[in-house]
């Protein structure tokens, strides 16, 4: 089967999207489909270029300039009509949010079109996204008419999107997968302290000012909050206001390396997001595959608290409340039988529910059943 994906970026483009997209292509190629990834430039006014990785051809779009988290690319639909000409796909899976569903009207009617949706745009805590979603939505709209098959990725986000509510006799919810090879176990040595871990973007909705703000209540641990984004300044202003520059460290961006060694020195790993602006969590898959323990957030309509299951494979806070994370760490950190327990839980949840062969193979029975092949 030929498959053509559109991806707002791709690798080495850091973010859940790209994590899971990486993995779900490369398993489809070794699967033996023909897969090709369609995005944009991460960085304004590159040139357009093509590449193939691990058997996957990623077609890299140019882009002008981001709006709202979005690339803005008119390469993007003479890209998509000759890559469709070319290759003619039996599948179009495109992942959304994404600009390119403006060049949706492009696609032949005759070739299925999967819409795998990642996170709702409207409802968003962004005042820049609330004021553009209006013009957005118009095309988002229309992508969800013509797609033959919607893919949301947990239960409690099908239930509490508004965006997918007339839709959903359309739906199927196909969670995302992690490929577990990509994170290999290797010799770390733990630190002598317990180490409390955040990875991801430092953007408002992720919460991180709050995981700050539970640190200086958990002296007995030091932490780690990977990442770059337009909030670290002020991280780095609340942690000096609270005197925990030498608790709490902010590394920026770091290589998969880096990444697996602190995922294997850690504790516990923390996600406190405020808002479902963070849809699922892929962050807390790359956790389960080493058995750490977890603390996320109750977020209403979010996957989060799907994948990570109170007093199973970790502990539920609430959002936006510094104590209440506090208190989540604390009890792991105090009962190191109770965190083996959750981390062994948090291992096994994801091998039973998680793993991204898993996923491909589901998708794969709903490409087969809406090309009837």
């Amino acid at each position: 089967m030929r498959l053509l994906h559109l991806a707002k970026y791709a690798p080495p483009e850091r973010g859940g999207m790209e994590t899971f997209v990486r993995d779900l292509t490369v398993e489809q190629a070794r699967q033996g489909q023909v897969v090709t990834v369609l995005c944009h430039q991460s960085r304004p006014l590159r040139p357009s270029a093509a590449e193939r990785l691990d058997g996957v051809e990623i077609i890299r779009c140019a882009t002008l300039c981001a709006a709202a988290f979005a690339p803005l690319s008119p390469a993007f639909g003479l890209r998509l009509r000759s890559v469709i000409r070319r290759q003619r796909p039996d599948i179009i899976h495109i992942h959304l949010p994404n600009p390119a569903v403006m060049f949706l009207g492009l696609i032949p009617r005759d070739i299925p079109l999967v819409a795998h949706w990642h996170a709702d745009v409207q409802g968003s805590s962004s005042p820049t996204v609330r004021a553009l979603y209006p013009a957005y939505r118009l095309f988002e709209q229309r992508c969800l008419a013509r797609a033959d098959r919607i893919v949301a990725t947990s239960p409690p986000y099908l239930e509490s999107s508004p965006t997918l509510a007339p839709w959903r006799s359309r739906c199927a919810v196909v969670p995302l997968g992690l490929d577990t090879g990509r994170y290999p176990e290797e010799d770390t040595d733990r630190p002598p302290r317990p180490l409390v871990l955040g990875v991801g973007r430092l953007t408002f909705y992720k919460g991180f000012e709050f995981l700050v703000r539970a640190a200086a209540l958990v002296p007995e641990a030091d932490f780690v909050i990977a990442g770059h984004g337009p909030e670290q300044r002020a991280l780095e202003t609340e942690i000096r206001r609270l005197d925990l520059e030498g608790r709490v460290s902010l590394p920026g961006e770091i290589a998969d390396a880096e990444l697996r060694r602190l995922l294997q020195a850690a504790s516990l790993f923390c996600l406190p997001s405020i808002d479902r602006g963070e849809a699922f969590g892929v962050t807390l898959l790359e956790a389960m595959r080493y058995g750490l323990p977890l603390v996320s957030t109750a977020i209403p309509g979010s996957g989060t608290g799907w994948v990570n299951r109170d007093r199973e494979t970790g502990r539920v806070a609430n959002p936006a409340d510094a104590e209440s994370l506090a208190r989540a760490i604390r009890d792991v950190l105090a009962d190191p039988d109770t965190a083996g327990r959750y981390g062994e839980g948090a291992r096994k949840r994801l091998e039973d529910a998680f793993t991204i062969d898993r996923t491909a193979r589901t998708l794969d029975g709903i490409y087969r059943e809406i090309t009837k092949g």
